[in-house]
């Protein structure tokens, strides 16, 4: 497979772009994710002409709507001029697999910027100027802030999420319905992993492709549907039930001691005496050992659906 196409806000790379000269450079992107994906860096203010160093932006609720301000006098509405810099890069935009972008931006921010309104003091309920079109563009993309993924849950979704789409993308399984369904199947116990619900619903989706004339329309459903399920942060107990549901396939192969073994081993971490990454990687290695018996089984995405040496599993109860 090829190395994912990653947007990201250009002072997370270490680019001197930010309102007071500086940056703000994340050792993870550059050290770690840059080893397995590539970046094409963005910077709103910069890019709609705003010099650095520079005043600060801020957002503001006026007229019911919400605009992007100097924090000195208020009267320079940028709001346009940035809308206007998403639109101009929608289109390579639209070839990524991912974005990252840098929390807190009136520009760029996710979630959760401050937004002033007649009240003294701000509300962080806001989106940034140019995050907010990005989101609306394009809802299925992986999207997340910098700063969330230094939380390990929340890494694994994006990057799970990451190499799904970038797949989706660059493989387009949607152009027949033998590939759509050969796809669903790679990835059905990781789906399962991270939503029970929206995997059933996903494959109810997919149950009647005989109108290949419906394809595309089902396919974007589709899409719409795992990538929702693959953002929900596992718990435990969904877990455990993936496990289990490996097992199951599984248990054809092994021995009763070996089965015995497994089971307590799942039991342990549904304890929360053990790490995830211990049953996946103990049922990996039997999966491993009857790759011949069972292909549908080894070809599984779950085992590891990104490179392992990005490594969040170890982080993961």
């Amino acid at each position: 497979m090829t190395r994912p196409m990653i947007g990201i806000s250009a002072c997370l790379l270490g680019q001197p772009v930010r309102f007071n000269g500086g940056h703000k450079k994340d050792n993870w992107v550059t050290d770690t994710l840059a080893s397995v994906a590539d970046f094409t860096a963005y910077c709103p203010e910069v890019g709609i002409g705003l010099p650095t160093p520079r005043p600060t932006l801020r957002l503001i609720a006026k007229d019911s709507e919400i605009r992007a301000v100097d924090s000195d006098t208020q009267s320079k509405d940028y709001t346009a001029p940035l809308q206007a810099y998403f639109d101009q890069h929608t289109k390579t935009i639209g070839q990524l697999d991912g974005y990252i972008l840098m929390q807190g931006s009136p520009s760029c921010g996710m979630e959760r910027v401050k937004l002033y309104g007649d009240r003294a003091m701000p509300e962080k309920i806001a989106s940034g100027i140019f995050a907010e079109r990005l989101q609306k563009a394009f809802p299925n993309m992986p999207i997340e802030e910098a700063g969330r993924l230094n939380d390990a849950p929340i890494a694994e979704s994006f990057l799970t999420r990451l190499y799904v789409y970038h797949e989706w993308r660059t493989t387009q399984p949607y152009q027949s319905a033998a590939s759509l369904i050969r796809f669903h199947s790679k990835h059905k116990f990781l789906i399962m992993l991270h939503d029970y619900a929206g995997y059933r619903r996903a494959g109810r989706m997919l149950a009647d492709l005989s109108n290949s004339s419906d394809l595309p329309n089902i396919a974007e459903q589709y899409l719409t549907e795992i990538m929702n399920s693959l953002k929900a942060i596992s718990t435990t107990g969904q877990r455990t039930n993936a496990l289990l549901h490996l097992f199951g396939f599984l248990k054809t192969y092994l021995e009763p001691s070996e089965k015995d073994s497994v089971l307590a081993v799942i039991k342990r971490y549904q304890q929360q005496d053990l790490p995830y990454v211990v049953p996946l990687t103990m049922l990996r290695h039997y999966a491993t050992v009857h790759q011949q018996k069972d292909g549908y089984m080894w070809q599984q995405s779950v085992w590891a659906p990104y490179p392992e040496h990005l490594n969040q599993y170890k982080n993961i109860v």
